[in-house]
């Protein structure tokens, strides 16, 4: 395993390497701030339920907070990059190449409304699938279409890669009939149409939908669940203004906690993206697990491939070994990952 884990990070090292060569332009104080929101459902849907988060911050920080409501997280992400974007509710995936190019920083993470700090990713099947696990599926897989998520999801795309497909040396787009990307509500609501055979999806989204879509919820079939995951962050451009920052992280902090209207806020929060609780403080560190998991998952899919030159491979090994020893400088130290190379 060892070998394995020090393989195909090097894949990701050429946009990383490009994004250090042209930094995001510096940030001026804003007038009014833009937060970004992924897209795990319809954007009537996240519109119906941010806005009245927005409003309420807006009117406790002083400083007008809108939406930006893009159609996949590399659009947030892009968006935070140059400017256009403040702060961010990003997957723990999205969160680090958010953090790697486009400068931000985890300042929070959500919860659940019961206060859970965890979720896990699913594979779902209609009711009536003859398929009961993944290993089935693998069997099928050139007769099966499959609902895969953003490529940028942590539970649509990264978590489903490292335990069920890179295992196996599957490069779903090449195994299965057909791949499609789209959100979370899209590929469930597809899957109980019968248009796709499986999916990938998380246990928040699938508590919404039964909230929303109870009737489409009820022909699902969960055949597999990962182990937990951190709930997802909430992140905004390091460069920022001190003040603005401690300001925004105060506010989220104290939302449905402190004042007079804390239980009003709790509800609010309730219904809006997969259900959230009061927010918790938090930093990059929350992303360092996840940073290995991407690490072990390239690295087995490059194992897993043939066709590379001989010396292209041994020179993403080397740039590999560093990325490796970055990562564990960092959590050997106790440190956030920022970009840079931890000191020793």
């Amino acid at each position: 395993m060892k070998s394995l884990f020090i393989l195909l990070a090097a894949l990701s090292l050429g946009s990383l390497s490009s994004d250090a060569a042209n930094p995001p332009p510096t940030v001026s104080p804003p007038t009014e701030l833009a937060f970004g929101i992924i897209s795990t459902e319809s954007s009537t849907g996240l519109r119906l339920g941010f806005e009245p988060l927005l409003e309420k911050l807006s009117a406790r920080l002083g400083i007008k907070v809108r939406g930006f409501y893009a159609s996949d997280y590399a659009g947030v992400i892009e968006a935070m990059r140059f400017g256009k974007v403040h702060l961010a509710w990003m997957g723990n995936a999205a969160a680090i190449q958010a953090i790697d190019r486009a400068g931000a920083e985890v300042f929070a993470q959500s919860t659940g409304p019961d206060g859970s700090t965890g979720y896990n990713a699913v594979i779902i099947v209609p009711a009536t699938s003859p398929y009961t696990d993944v290993d089935a599926l693998v069997a099928a897989a050139p007769q099966l279409n499959f609902g895969n998520g953003d490529p940028l999801s942590t539970t649509g795309n990264l978590i489903p890669n490292f335990y069920l497909w890179a295992p196996r040396g599957i490069d779903p787009r090449r195994a299965f009939k057909r791949v499609r990307n789209a959100n979370h509500e899209v590929n469930a609501l597809a899957v109980a149409a019968g248009q796709i055979d499986f999916a990938t999806n998380n246990t928040e989204s699938l508590t919404r939908l039964r909230q929303r879509h109870p009737e489409a919820a009820a022909k699902l079939r969960v055949i597999w669940t990962s182990p937990e995951i951190p709930r997802d962050p909430l992140v905004y451009r390091a460069d920022l203004p001190r003040e603005l920052k401690t300001k925004l992280q105060a506010a989220f902090l104290a939302f449905g906690r402190i004042g007079p209207e804390a239980e009003a806020d709790r509800r609010l929060l309730a219904a809006i993206a997969d259900g959230w609780g009061p927010f918790l403080t938090a930093d990059n560190r929350q992303l360092l697990t996840l940073r290995r998991f991407e690490l072990e998952r390239d690295a087995m899919i490059l194992d897993a491939e043939i066709r590379l030159d001989p010396a292209e491979k041994a020179q993403r090994v080397a740039a590999a070994l560093e990325r490796q020893q970055q990562l564990l400088d960092y959590e050997k130290l106790g440190l956030f990952w920022n970009g840079v190379k931890a000191p020793r």
